[in-house]
């Protein structure tokens, strides 16, 4: 199979995962960085600014947008890139609070969360301070299960090597992925008002 055939492989698996999990955009910005699902909490949480959510109940789920994640320096990251990913990360964030808005069908859901990928399980407390810079608070491990763990991280190399592939010379192959969690409020204190520039880099 040639690069091109595989990466129209991946292309195809990525298209068709989205469909049967029901991940659409929210919104037409070149930069965003997220993709949303609904998902209903399997139990009760309790999130740190007083935030409870209900077993059953409306929960947001927010996908990686592999074709707008800013291409990594052949070099490796650089302070440049850095700081671009952060400004998308928090302009997402910002268009997705006002998608919410507008969304009344939306407005049962409290909390959101993402499972981002880390390459060893020692990347946690990473993983906790960098949810943190961004609102979000780690709860648990994320998913776990070997089997379920390897085929993830086929699929994780695949987008890495489609879309973003000298991010890949600095990650390990098999990855963890970690549960990140922020409320509905916490997201709308936190970035309904962000403005690009110098303030949005207190993010």
């Amino acid at each position: 199979m040639s690069y091109l055939q595989l990466g129209r492989v991946v292309r195809s698996v990525d298209s068709l995962l989205r469909q049967r999990q029901g991940i659409r955009d929210f919104t037409d910005d070149a930069e965003c960085l997220f993709r949303i699902s609904l998902a209903r909490l399997p139990g009760n949480l309790s999130l740190s600014d007083g935030t409870a959510i209900g077993e059953g109940d409306p929960v947001i789920e927010l996908h990686l947008w592999n074709e707008h994640l800013p291409a990594m320096p052949d070099a490796g990251p650089s302070p440049a890139w850095a700081v671009r990913l952060a400004r998308q990360t928090a302009k997402s964030l910002f268009l997705l609070d006002h998608y919410l808005e507008r969304e009344p069908a939306l407005d049962d859901v409290a909390g959101l969360f993402g499972l981002p990928p880390f390459g060893s399980r020692i990347g946690e407390v990473q993983m906790a301070r960098t949810g943190k810079r961004f609102g979000f608070e780690l709860l648990d491990g994320g998913q776990d299960g070997t089997v379920h763990m390897v085929f993830d991280s086929m699929l994780l190399w695949g987008l890495g090597w489609t879309f973003n592939r000298p991010a890949l010379r600095s990650k390990t192959w098999l990855r963890h992925r970690y549960r990140l969690w922020i409320s509905r409020a916490g997201l709308h204190a936190r970035y309904h008002d962000w403005r690009p520039g110098p303030a949005s880099n207190r993010h």
